[in-house]
């Protein structure tokens, strides 16, 4: 009686699942907004990239975070740190993040712009397209949308923070990014309240926009794509 003998290939081990959870990288992670940012990124569910100057001094640690020591004000600090994401956040204020607390009060050029500049070129080379961009009110039209000339008039009080915040503005809409650039009006730290007026040619004025808010609605607009190329105020 004939006999047969049958060999099985061992089981190919199955792929690891991939995770589709969207990852978001936040330049100015360390500043005020910035934080906040980051922690509601990580709430929502979201992987997390904190870009900071100064890596040593951030305390935030979590299994979806990593943290990044990235300067925008350096672009070689940037090369290959963008890769693999889904979405940016740019809050750089008009200091320099890593400036000690001597520097940051000596009179110097506002570099918001240059910062984002980097931001932007960064994310071409890396192919990441979505930008949500934290600008400020008194820029392009919204200045005439001041309330009492709210708008004139900041840009008498510091002409050179809002040139700069001008420039920042126009390079990114200028650009071909997927962008959404917000326009918040005075940022305070009063506990968040879930109530934000946000618009187009929206009137703004003296009240203060609590800075966890912005941070929400900046996290939420990630991965919205309805408010792709607009600018919104936030009042």
């Amino acid at each position: 009686m004939a006999t047969m003998t049958y060999r099985f290939a061992p089981r190919a081990p199955e792929p690891a699942p991939v995770d589709a959870r969207p990852r978001i990288a936040v330049f100015g992670a360390a500043g005020a907004t910035g934080q906040f940012a980051v922690r509601h990124a990580l709430a929502q569910g979201q992987r997390v990239t904190a870009l900071v100057a100064e890596p040593a001094l951030w305390t935030l640690s979590h299994d979806d975070l990593d943290v990044v020591h990235a300067d925008p004000l350096v672009p070689q600090s940037l090369q290959g740190v963008l890769e693999g994401h889904d979405a940016v956040l740019c809050l750089v204020g008009h200091k320099p993040e890593a400036l000690g607390e001597r520097e940051a009060l000596r009179p110097r050029a506002p570099l918001a712009a240059l910062a984002t500049r980097h931001v932007v070129a960064a994310m071409a080379e890396a192919g990441v397209s979505r930008l949500v961009l934290m600008g400020a009110a008194g820029v392009g039209n919204s200045v005439a949308a001041g309330v009492l000339g709210l708008g004139r008039w900041l840009q008498w009080l510091i002409p050179e923070v809002m040139a700069d915040k001008e420039r920042q503005e126009a390079l990114v809409r200028g650009s071909a990014l997927r962008w959404t650039v917000l326009r918040p009006a005075r940022l305070s730290h009063a506990p968040a309240s879930g109530q934000l007026h946000v618009g187009e040619n929206l009137r703004w004025g003296w009240r203060g926009i609590p800075r966890e808010d912005l941070a929400a609605l900046m996290v939420r607009l990630a991965t919205d794509s309805s408010s792709v190329g607009k600018v919104l105020t936030v009042a």
